[in-house]
């Protein structure tokens, strides 16, 4: 193998890190070919050092790394975009730390995902826009979609029928609409209104997030949407997004 080929350039966007030795970090970072990777920034936690400010979580930064025995290492590091809107507002920090942890937890390392890439890039620029209640909800959908977990919504999981308006529940364990006749052993169902079935219909269809922000929800039903993802999601995990925690916290400091 030649030198050159052990020197690799790549776009990512940064997951998280942790530090590691006395001056490095271990990255996690969702890129638009690789997948999900684990680099080592050696010196990154150094005053002096050319990294630090183009490696931290949710920066978007074209990289040139070194392969290695165990971990391959950043070499150079260009900060693309830092979403410094996002990083100074308490409540759009929140909303990015969600999605990165989201789809850190749900996706498998090294397994290329360009949607996914576009996906993430997308929603962090929507939200360093300006912060929309749909955003989560759009987000969640599409990453259901994208890593085969998208629920079924329109026909009984248990007998196939076609669902009939307001007689329906959601069950998690199976991932998806049940009917009213239907009485499934095991985890109760959630009850589903008409209206947040038409709206994750609708972000089922695959529409653009801006026509998914323009519309015009109550609030009783963005929480409806936002507790059956999130218990869908968490199943999906077998465990809870820490994250959504501080997300719940910091958005209720604001009401």
């Amino acid at each position: 193998m030649t030198s050159t080929s052990r020197i690799y350039k790549t776009e990512a966007i940064v997951l998280k890190h942790f530090p590691y030795g006395e001056g490095d970090y271990i990255l996690t970072l969702y890129t638009p070919n690789l997948g999900k990777i684990r680099l080592i920034a050696k010196g990154a936690r150094k005053i002096r050092s050319k990294l630090g400010g183009h490696i931290e979580p949710l920066m978007h930064s074209a990289l040139l790394v070194r392969k290695g025995t165990n971990l391959d290492a950043i070499n150079q590091a260009e900060l693309l975009d830092g979403y410094r809107s996002i990083r100074e507002d308490l409540e759009r920090l929140s909303q990015a730390m969600y999605f990165c942890e989201l789809l850190d937890k749900i996706t498998p390392d090294e397994e290329p995902h360009h949607h996914l890439f576009k996906l993430l890039q997308e929603t962090l620029d929507i939200l360093s826009e300006n912060p929309q209640q749909m955003l989560i909800p759009y987000f969640q959908m599409k990453l259901l979609q994208e890593t085969g977990f998208m629920p079924e919504l329109y026909a009984c999981i248990e007998c196939n029928i076609n669902i009939q308006p307001n007689r329906h529940r959601f069950l998690v364990d199976r991932g998806g609409i049940i009917c009213e006749q239907c009485r499934p052993v095991g985890p109760v169902p959630l009850p589903i209104s008409l209206q947040a079935l038409k709206v994750l219909r609708f972000l089922q269809s695959g529409e653009s997030f801006i026509a998914v922000s323009k519309l015009h929800l109550r609030t009783k039903t963005i929480g409806e949407l936002d507790k059956l993802l999130t218990t869908f999601i968490n199943h999906i995990l077998d465990s809870d997004v820490q994250s959504y925690r501080f997300l719940n916290e910091v958005s209720c400091s604001r009401m």
